[in-house]
C-alpha cells in the first residue's frame, strides 16, 4: 500500500524502527480496507480524509503504551471523517482488547435505513474478551454517533459501549467517554458492562470485586434511544457529568440514566427531559421506569446530584432492591408530569440509608402529579430541607407514609406536609422566576436555574437544618453555610434580588 508515512529524516533512511510514530493517513476506500490488517505500533495515529465516507468497519490491531497511544482521528479540511457499517458489520470502530487507544473526532453509523431490529449493532464497540488483564487509557472523544439499528430496545447495544465478556478478573482503567453526540440509536446510547465486575452488599459490609477504576463519561449528548440514554456499571469513583440525556426509551421503558453494581459513583451536572414513552395507562401515568436518574440496586454510596430533571414521567428512581446510602443532593425537578420519586420494586424492602436533602421540585398547573409515583412505597429515606411546589394541587400517592421514611424540615406550597414532617414550612417559598428553565441549559454555571433562588425575606432563606457532609455548594457552586443553609436547591445570595414578573 502506498501509505504517505510522515516522520522524522531518521525514519526515512532507517526504515520501519521501532520508537517512531507513524501517521497512516486514510483518503481512499483500499487504504480504509487495509488499516484493520496490519497491527499497529505505540505513537501511531490512523488519519481518515475530512469530507470522505468510507464503508465498512474500522477494527485496528496493535496497541499503544504509556505516553504514547495510537490515535484514530482526522486530516485535511471540510467535514468529519464518516464510516458507514450499513447494519451489516458489529461496529463501525471495534476495538478488541484495547490498551492506550484514542478515538477523535470521527462520524459513524451503523444501519441499513429501515426500523426493524438489524442484530448485535453498535456505533463504537470496546471489547476485552479471552485475556485476562487491566484494559487501559481508552480514550473516545466528540465523535458523531448517529443512526445506529432500527429505532429497537435492548441494553447491550447501541452507540458507544465498552464490555469486558468472558473474563472472571479484568477491568477498565482510566476510560474517558467525553464531548460526543450521540443519537437515533437502537438499544442504550452509551453503556459498559462487565462479565466479572460486581458489588455485594452483606448485612455489615460491602464486598466488590473487579471494578472499574478513573472512569470519566462527560460532555456528551444522547438524544432518542431505543432504551436508556447512558448505564453505568461496575466502577468505583465513576463520574457521569455534563451529559444531555434527552428522548431515552423510545422502544422499552428506561430511565434516562442509572447506576448498577457501583461503588461512589457521582451523577452530577446532567440535564435530563422527554422520557415519556409512548403510552398511557387507565390512570392516566405512563409506564414503568422513565424518570431522569435513577439509582438502581447493587450499588452503594451513589450520589445523585446538582442535576436537573424536567419534563419526564418523575425525576428519579430509587431501587429497592439491595443498595446503600444514596445521597440525593441539590437538584432541581421542573415540570416531570406524573410524578417526582419513583421506587422501584414495591414489594422489595432491602434499600438502605436513601438520604433525599436540599432538592427543589416545581410541578406547573394542569399536570397531574403525585409525589410518590405510580402509588409506589418510599423505603428506609430521610427527606430533609427539600422545596415542594405545586401551581396547583399537588398530592402524595396512595402508600406515601412509607416504611421507615421521614421528612424533617421540608417547605410545602399548595399541598399538606407529609404526615411524618416534624418541621414544615407551608408557605410560598417566593421563588426569583420558576418554572422557566427550558432545555438546554449551560451545564457548566447551570445559570438558567437561578430563577429557583429565594428572594429575601422568603420563608426558605435560613432556614435549613445543617447536615453533615452536605457537599459545601449549591446547584449553582455557591458555598453553603452548613449552619445557615437555604431550604432547597438554590441559596439565597445578595442582599436584595428583582422582583418576578
Amino acid at each position: 500500500m502506498n501509505f504517505r508515512i510522515t516522520c522524522c529524516l531518521a525514519w526515512v533512511l532507517l526504515g520501519v524502527t521501532a520508537g517512531f510514530a507513524r501517521d497512516y493517513q486514510v483518503d481512499t476506500q483500499e487504504k480504509f480496507d487495509y488499516i484493520s490488517t496490519i497491527k499497529l505500533k505505540p505513537d501511531d495515529n490512523i488519519l481518515l480524509k475530512r469530507g470522505m465516507r468510507f464503508s465498512g468497519m474500522l477494527a485496528p490491531k496493535g496497541n499503544g503504551v504509556e505516553g504514547a497511544p495510537i490515535r484514530i482521528g482526522a486530516f485535511g479540511v471540510g467535514k468529519p471523517p464518516r464510516i458507514d457499517a450499513g447494519g451489516e458489520h458489529l461496529a463501525g470502530v471495534f476495538l478488541k482488547n484495547p490498551s492506550f487507544w484514542e478515538v477523535h473526532g470521527l462520524e459513524i453509523t451503523n444501519t441499513n435505513g429501515k426500523d426493524e431490529d438489524q442484530g448485535e449493532l453498535f456505533g463504537i464497540y470496546v471489547l476485552a474478551t479471552q485475556k485476562e488483564g487491566v484494559y487501559r487509557h481508552v480514550y473516545i472523544n466528540n465523535c458523531h454517533v448517529h443512526d445506529v439499528n432500527g429505532m429497537v430496545a435492548g441494553k447491550m447495544r447501541g452507540g458507544i459501549h465498552v464490555h469486558i465478556k468472558k473474563l472472571k478478573k479484568s477491568i477498565f482503567d482510566d476510560l474517558r467517554i467525553t464531548n460526543n453526540r450521540v443519537e437515533n440509536i437502537g438499544g442504550v446510547g452509551i453503556g459498559n458492562n462487565s462479565s466479572c465486575g460486581d458489588v455485594e452488599i452483606l448485612p455489615d459490609r460491602e464486598v466488590s470485586e473487579n471494578l472499574w477504576t478513573r472512569v470519566y463519561v462527560a460532555g456528551n449528548t444522547v438524544d432518542t434511544t431505543g432504551r436508556n440514554n447512558i448505564i453505568a456499571r461496575v466502577s468505583k469513583d465513576a463520574i457521569y457529568e455534563h451529559n444531555v440525556l434527552a428522548n431515552s426509551s423510545r422502544r422499552d421503558t428506561g430511565h434516562s440514566i442509572f447506576c448498577f453494581n457501583t461503588d461512589g459513583i457521582k451523577i452530577q451536572y446532567n440535564e435530563a427531559y422527554g422520557n415519556v414513552g409512548n403510552t398511557e395507562n387507565k390512570d392516566g401515568h405512563g409506564e414503568s421506569d422513565r424518570g431522569g436518574f435513577d439509582a438502581d440496586y447493587n450499588c452503594v454510596n451513589t450520589y445523585i446530584q446538582y442535576n436537573y430533571s424536567h419534563d419526564n414521567l418523575w425525576f428519579c428512581g430509587i431501587m429497592k432492591k439491595p443498595g446503600r446510602n444514596y445521597v440525593i443532593r441539590y437538584n432541581v425537578s421542573e415540570n416531570d408530569r406524573n410524578g417526582i420519586y419513583f421506587y422501584g420494586f414495591d414489594s422489595q424492602k432491602s434499600v438502605e440509608n436513601v438520604h433525599i436533602y436540599n432538592n427543589t421540585h416545581y410541578v406547573r398547573e394542569g399536570l397531574n402529579v403525585s409525589v410518590f409515583a405510580e402509588g409506589r412505597t418510599p423505603l428506609n429515606s430521610t427527606f430533609e430541607n427539600n422545596i415542594f411546589y405545586f401551581e396547583g394541587k399537588g398530592k402524595w400517592g396512595k402508600k406515601a407514609k412509607g416504611i421507615n421514611t421521614v421528612f424533617r424540615n421540608n417547605l410545602y406550597y399548595n399541598i399538606e406536609p407529609h404526615s411524618s414532617e416534624t418541621q414544615p414550612h407551608f408557605a410560598k417559598p417566593d421563588f426569583v422566576g420558576a418554572g422557566r428553565s427550558g432545555q438546554g441549559i449551560d451545564l457548566d454555571t447551570m445559570s438558567q436555574l437561578k430563577g429557583y433562588q429565594l428572594r429575601a425575606g422568603s420563608p426558605g432563606v435560613d432556614a435549613g437544618i445543617a447536615i453533615k457532609d452536605n457537599g459545601g455548594i449549591d446547584i449553582l457552586k455557591s458555598v453553603v453555610d452548613p449552619e445557615k443553609a437555604d431550604i432547597g436547591a438554590v441559596e439565597f445570595v445578595g442582599p436584595k434580588v428583582s422582583s418576578e414578573n
